[in-house]
Order: structure tokens, then sequence, then C-alpha cells
């Protein structure tokens, strides 16, 4: 899924294949151990059909081979890909009567495995065309007039009620097409979700240190400014949010490297974790300034708090390349309800006047709105 389209699309035509070329084998195995129990006036038309889908695709899939030299797309490959495997499976499971089985089981695979190697708007385009045509021919099953599996002149069974030898492999083929796209429809769709989970993640964390980022943080800030003016109404709720900015940070960028900086703001990140708890948000607001909300906590608390980071970031050993390179920080801090408090936005800009006055005033210290 991480491939350019068009490669997707090359093995998706080659998983397609499948399709034509188990169900060919299985009509010929089964057309020469049981003759008596086939309609011979399909035979020739459906060898044609599975014949005709294999030499389409396999030239279609040499044609993308030299296609994709010069271009990642190519959309009329794919609609080949879903209409043939469509057209190949129901013609196939309404001729043998088997479209409430192993047809559903394996349009309804394909489809899911289409959507994920080709486009996800495709499982809405293929299911608009695939359950309007199955219901269609359950509605047949109920007509006298239109047969059923006319393949099968009669049932491929013994006089005894046992399948015939011949259908049994004609199954064991079918089995063993149904296992291996089972298995391809679960792997996709373990891929899908890693993909979901990863796109979630970088959508929500910073790269670096791991916590959380900006935007989520803000969100995040504007649900507890929400969820406590809630129960300030039932009983007295606070918010607070601790803004904390890294001292003299271009100091340590130009003198001991960036990479320098990148390992202290993760030493930095692991110690407010540790000292979070589970209720906490803890931020990279940008650069090297950082952010802290604590529900249900007052504005004397979070100063106390606030003082225990800094102690702890002050004290934090922070070698790199054999150098120990002090760190202090600077804090801010706010809480909400207060009389300028009044959203997420307020709460920020207060805390962030806090921590400016720390950094004017001598920096490694803490100051309360």
């Amino acid at each position: 899924m991480d491939w350019q389209a068009i490669d997707r699309f090359i093995l998706l035509a080659g998983l397609v294949l499948l399709a034509p070329v188990g169900f060919g084998a299985a009509l010929l195995v089964a057309n020469d151990m049981a003759p008596e129990h086939i309609n011979q006036m399909y035979v020739p038309g459906l060898l044609w059909l599975y014949s005709l889908h294999i030499i389409l695709l396999g030239t279609m899939i040499g044609l993308a081979f030299q296609r994709r030299k010069y271009d990642s797309d190519w959309p009329a490959f794919e609609n080949t890909i879903i209409a043939s495997y469509i057209v190949t499976i129901l013609t196939s499971a309404f001729l043998t009567g088997s479209h409430y089985g192993e047809g559903l089981l394996l349009i309804f695979l394909g489809v899911n495995i289409t959507g994920t190697l080709a486009s996800v708007n495709k499982i809405r385009f293929s299911y608009w065309i695939v359950v309007p045509i199955l219901v269609a021919m359950g509605i047949a099953d109920h007509i006298q007039a239109i047969p059923h599996a006319p393949l099968l002149v009669q049932p491929m069974t013994e006089a005894d009620g046992r399948p015939l030898f011949g259908w049994l492999i004609v199954r064991d083929i079918i089995v063993v097409i149904l296992s291996f796209l089972i298995y391809l429809c679960i792997l996709a769709m373990k891929r899908w979700t890693e993909r979901e989970n990863l796109y979630l993640e970088m959508s929500t964390t910073d790269g670096l240190t791991r916590l959380s980022n900006r935007n989520f943080f803000i969100n995040r800030g504007q649900e507890e400014i929400d969820r406590t003016r809630e129960q300030t109404l039932k009983s007295a709720s606070t918010l607070a949010c601790i803004m904390i900015d890294l001292d003299h940070f271009k100091k340590i960028n130009d003198t001991w490297g960036h990479h320098a900086g990148d390992q202290v703001l993760v030493a930095a990140s692991k110690v407010m974790l540790k000292n979070a708890r589970n209720t906490d948000e803890v931020g990279r607001y940008g650069g090297e300034e950082f952010a802290m909300l604590l529900p249900a906590t007052s504005l004397k608390k979070a100063a106390h708090i606030a003082e225990r980071l800094r102690r702890k970031i002050s004290d934090m050993n922070v070698i790199v390349d054999g150098n120990s390179i002090d760190v202090t920080a600077s804090f801010g801090v706010a809480c909400f309800p207060t009389s300028d408090v009044d959203s997420m936005e307020d709460l920020l800009k207060a805390a962030d006047k806090a921590l400016y006055e720390a950094k004017e005033t001598g920096r490694n210290k803490v100051v309360t709105a």
C-alpha cells in the first residue's frame, strides 16, 4: 500500500488472475471426471470467459510494466481489474448455484482487497454494482422458468448422496483460492489499520518528543475548559495550565549542535511525562516551548508542580558526545476560571504572560498569573 498506484494495480491484477485460472482449472477437472453432470452448452462459453479474462489482465500487466516507467497511475487498469473480477465471479457463481455461498464470499473478499490496494471509493462503487446483481440472482432462484445452477445437468453426487470425487477436487480448488484471499484480506486490512493509526499518531503527536503536538493540545485544552465549566456549575472545579520554556536553548544549539538540542528536548520531555498524572496532558507547544494541562488543579498546587519540575529539569544530566549540558527552564502558571480567563485562548495567554515575566526577571523560575 506504500507503493505507487500503478504498482499496486499490477499486484492486484496478479491476485485477480487466481479467479479465472482457478475456476478454469476446476471446470476442466469436473468436465473430465464427470462430463455427464455438466451442461456442455455452457462449457465453451465459460472457458472463453476465463481465457479472455486471463489474456486481458495478462496484456494489461505487461503494458503496466512499461507504463510505470513514466506514469504512476492508470485508472483504466484499475477499473478493468475490478469489472473483470466481478463479471467472472458473478457469472460462475450463478451458473453453479453458489452465489449465496462461495460467490458472495469471493466477491466481498475481492472487493475489500481491491479497495485496500486501489481506492477506498472503489469499495462503495463495487458494492453498488454487486449487491443489486446478487439480489436479482436471489429473485431468479424463485422463478420456475429460470433454471437453478444451469451449468449442472444433475447434482454432483453419487447414488448414495456422497459428492463425486471430481466435484470434491473442484471444491478443494475453490477452498484454496478462498483461503488465500482471506489471508490476503486480513493482511491488507491489518496494514490499512496500521497506516490509519500511524496517520492519527502523526496528526496528534510531536515526532521528536512523542508529546502531544500544538493542535491536539489546544483542542484537548478546550475540551477540558468545557468540562471544567460544566463541573463548576455543580461544585468548585479548576483547570491549571503551565507554560514551560527551556532557557537559552539557542545557545545550546549554537554551542553543541542541533542534535544536542534535540537530545535536551527529549530529556526534558521525559521529565515532564514522568511527573504528570494520567489525567494531565503534556504537549510540545513549539520549538523549545512546552505546555501542561492539569485538570482539577488549583493555581497554588500547579505552582508547586511547576517548581518541582523546575528543580528536576535543572538537575538533569544531559550527556552529548561526552559533554555535559546544563539545562534550566522558566515557568508560567495560570488557572481557569478566573476573572480574565474564560477560554483556552485566554488560559494560554495568561500562562504565556506569566512565562514572559519569568524570563524577563531572571529565568529559571516560576511565575503565576
